[in-house]
């Protein structure tokens, strides 16, 4: 094994939640659903589990591995490195577009005046730091700042609800207006965005203090994330309206920006700019360790480390050249991310799952 380092099943809920709620709650989109956009987030976190349970299924079959090294016992040589490979480009492309999230939100809003290769730089930097150190180092930090996140998230909440005259639950209403066609649009995209996108967590699980039992603390996080995102965007609808969320570029830092509570606390933005930061380079650190784990078992490396600083350097630039503007990447996430993903993120690993139990392929190494 090429990482030596074991997680416990705390660690790994709380790397799993944060994954969850980083760039969903900076950019939750209400899409076709608009005022009913709650709901369809609770039905894709509810199809979620039904993701997680593919991935915790493969986990429990081959507790050490990872799909680059048992799928070349279920589906062959060459077709296995084929698929693989594609995989591993939506690993590497994913990292590109978690870093330009933050790219994104620390040029309109933090640091307008700040180069964009300087944000990108840092944050493929610390990032690199923290996936040559191995994967409990991001386990340990989110064990420390994760609960930190949940209590700043549900704290923010509970102020922008406390302020009388800001918050109009009319906004929520009528329910289903349009009837359930929109709903159920309207959780495609968080199925692929974020649920779909812990398909990358097959490379964590063999690193897990017990990854056959690993099913609970999956399920736990979805659970967790999908409340607090909900809450989220709740909390965004009845505050700016969903005509509103629709229309800005980041609807939670406008409503946390309108806290003022008796003139004393508020400017709260500091708090939620800490909460994306954070979650948004823990996601980009658990893509970037799967893309370098499983290249470097890919081309039969002993050691992933050589290949962390080259793909720090490609992401940072290859972040940067993605998109022309923020309209463009909102495009791409509202209409193509969904379609273009979902094929890796749940076809490839149910693939796996069926012709392994179809041939009755096992783990070798427990």
């Amino acid at each position: 094994m090429m990482e030596k380092g074991r997680i416990s099943h705390w660690q790994l809920f709380v790397l799993f939640s944060g994954f969850l709620i980083g760039t969903s709650t900076l950019i939750v989109p209400v899409g076709p659903a608009r005022q009913d956009a709650w709901i369809s987030y609770l039905l894709a976190g509810t199809i979620g589990l039904g993701e997680a349970y593919i991935y915790c299924a493969l986990a429990r079959r081959f507790p050490r591995e990872t799909p680059v090294q048992y799928a070349a016992r279920i589906l062959g040589r060459w077709v296995a490195a084929f698929c693989n490979a594609i995989f591993l480009w939506y690993a590497l492309h994913l990292s590109a577009l978690v870093l330009r999230n933050v790219v994104e939100l620390y040029k309109l809003a933090i640091l307008p005046q700040t180069p964009t290769v300087v944000v990108a730089g840092v944050f493929a930097g610390l990032a690199s730091y923290a996936v040559r150190l191995g994967i409990e180092v991001p386990a340990r930090l989110s064990e420390l700042l994760i609960p930190l996140v949940f209590i700043a998230i549900f704290i923010l909440t509970i102020m922008a609800v406390a302020i009388p005259g800001l918050v109009h639950w009319e906004a929520l209403l009528p329910v289903m207006e349009r009837g359930v066609l929109p709903v159920l649009r309207g959780a495609v995209p968080p199925l692929a965005f974020p649920f779909g996108e812990t398909a990358f967590f097959l490379f964590i699980l063999p690193f897990t203090t017990e990854p056959k039992k690993s099913f609970l603390p999956f399920a736990a996080a979805i659970i967790t994330a999908t409340l607090l995102t909900t809450m989220v965007l709740v909390r965004n609808i009845i505050v700016l309206g969903a005509a509103e969320v629709t229309r800005l570029n980041f609807p939670s830092l406008i409503a946390i920006q309108m806290i003022n509570i008796g003139d004393f606390l508020q400017r709260m933005e500091p708090v939620i700019i800490f909460v994306w930061s954070f979650t948004i380079l823990l996601k980009l650190i658990i893509v970037y360790y799967a893309f370098v784990i499983g290249t470097a078992q890919l081309w039969g490396l002993k050691d992933y480390r050589p290949l962390v600083l080259p793909t720090g350097l490609l992401l940072a630039f290859f972040s940067l050249s993605l998109y022309e503007n923020f309209a463009q990447m909102m495009l791409f996430a509202s209409r193509v991310f969904a379609f273009y993903f979902l094929p890796a993120y749940l076809l490839y690993p149910a693939i796996l799952l069926l012709v392994a139990k179809i041939r009755n392929v096992k783990g070798r190494i427990r």
